[in-house]
């Protein structure tokens, strides 16, 4: 039993004849006489009477048009549903994010994209780069955001835009009391350096730049959140290397400070990762255009 069976099938039981049913259908009535003969073969019941040329539905054939109806309606659903996914009209999203893409800019993405997409269902990870590159090598999510370094050679990596690590201290800290706003690489030697935790994305880049310039450091604290960090460094608890996204607002009202080290700009990239082998739908497709627009 097919849909093509229960469809033509109905079709006879609604207009008792099989003649104008292949009418209707572009088929010939000795093709749709075999189609139902075969149709009730494989069920091994007769389906209909026919009686002065006219089908008449048996009791099988009564129940059986209850579920055809059924099935046929359920299957214009699933082809409007469908169509509304190619359409980008509905649709869903499992996006991943390193902490601060995640904290600080994924969601004004996504709330961006809703303006658009008004019925789209979207679901977000925030965790470090190495927690989201494995969800993504399991198919747990769809696409995701970091800016540490991705390892696997089955994931595909896109760049979206630079962003700039900052190395901040409180206002109390030393070199702010003594005016210095620029040290030498060899003054981070001694400080409390406050770092993220092993897999973070920042962790990694901060700590591979410090490494190729010879800067001799010491961790004193690991810490796993953006937020937790400024607040230790706020209480000058020590040093850190935060993203300017997360700590812009702080160091414009003074409760952060901002130092640079001099000849070690530290930089690294936001970028959007995915298995090499997921299939873009068009919404997925359409939500990677918003962000390399919006990144611009």
């Amino acid at each position: 039993m097919n849909l093509r069976q229960l469809e033509l099938f109905s079709m006879v039981a609604e207009l008792g004849n099989v003649t104008e049913a292949g009418r209707q259908l572009y088929m010939t009535q000795p093709a749709v006489s075999q189609t139902i003969a075969d149709l009730e073969d494989s069920l091994g019941l007769k389906l209909f009477d026919r009686i002065n040329r006219k089908m008449h539905l048996t009791f099988a054939g009564e129940v059986l048009y209850k579920y055809s109806k059924k099935i046929l309606s359920l299957v214009e659903e699933a082809e409007a549903h469908m169509l509304e996914i190619t359409n980008n009209r509905i649709g869903r999203l499992r996006l991943g994010a390193s902490t601060t893409i995640g904290i600080y800019l994924l969601p004004m993405l996504v709330g961006q994209f809703k303006q658009q997409y008004h019925a789209i269902q979207s679901t977000f990870v925030i965790d470090n780069t190495c927690i989201v590159e494995e969800m993504l090598l399991d198919n747990k999510l769809d696409i995701g955001f970091v800016e540490g370094l991705v390892h696997s050679s089955e994931i595909v990596v896109q760049k979206v835009k630079d962003d700039e690590l900052w190395l901040i201290c409180s206002p109390r800290h030393h070199w702010i009391t003594a005016g210095k706003t620029i040290i030498a690489p060899e003054e981070i030697e001694g400080q409390a350096l406050i770092l993220r935790e092993q897999g973070s994305g920042t962790r990694e880049v901060v700590e591979k730049v410090l490494q190729e310039h010879g800067v001799d450091y010491h961790p004193w604290h690991v810490l796993n959140n953006t937020e937790a960090i400024k607040r230790a460094v706020m209480e000058d608890m020590g040093i850190a290397f935060v993203s300017q996204l997360a700590v812009k607002e702080e160091i414009d009202c003074g409760r952060l400070a901002k130092v640079k080290i001099k000849g070690i700009p530290i930089s690294r990239e936001f970028r959007l990762i995915w298995h090499k082998d997921k299939y873009h739908t068009p919404l997925l497709n359409s939500f990677i255009d918003l962000t390399m627009r919006l990144a611009e």
